[in-house]
């Protein structure tokens, strides 16, 4: 959703590609393994690269990403981030354009989910969990 409607404001000639990497299970913390389950569709060999995400959070997806494509020859890599987390940063990794600083809260909707849940939200709100 952050994409669709970002796009509709970059008045540039431009390529969209898509990677899919999942580091998540169906919990709500990483599980620290990355996993590229579709890469880029384009050559990025000397191309000048705006990563878009919903969320940094860790940050060690992301950083494994850059680095993924810096090594399939990328010349410069920007980051784009509707929301950043730095409270749970553990690589030293940070946004280039930054839509909103959150604390560690669990969010959703917009696109974001829980265990594949209410990512249709047109809002983006926080998970309260119960303790039992």
């Amino acid at each position: 959703m952050f994409l669709s409607d970002l796009m509709k404001e970059i008045d540039l000639d431009l390529k969209i590609d898509f990677m899919s990497v999942s580091s998540y299970g169906s919990g709500t913390t990483t599980s620290g393994v990355v996993k590229i389950l579709k890469d880029t569709d384009f050559d990025i060999k000397g191309k000048n690269l705006l990563i878009v995400e919903d969320i940094i959070d860790s940050g060690l997806t992301l950083n494994y990403v850059k680095e993924f494509l810096y090594a399939k020859g990328a010349a410069e890599i920007k980051i784009c981030t509707l929301l950043d987390k730095p409270e749970r940063r553990k690589v030293d990794l940070k946004g280039d354009y930054i839509g909103f600083t959150i604390p560690d809260a669990f969010v959703v909707g917009y696109g974001l989910d829980y265990d594949q849940k209410y990512r249709n939200l047109p809002y983006i709100g926080t998970v309260v969990f119960e303790e039992n």
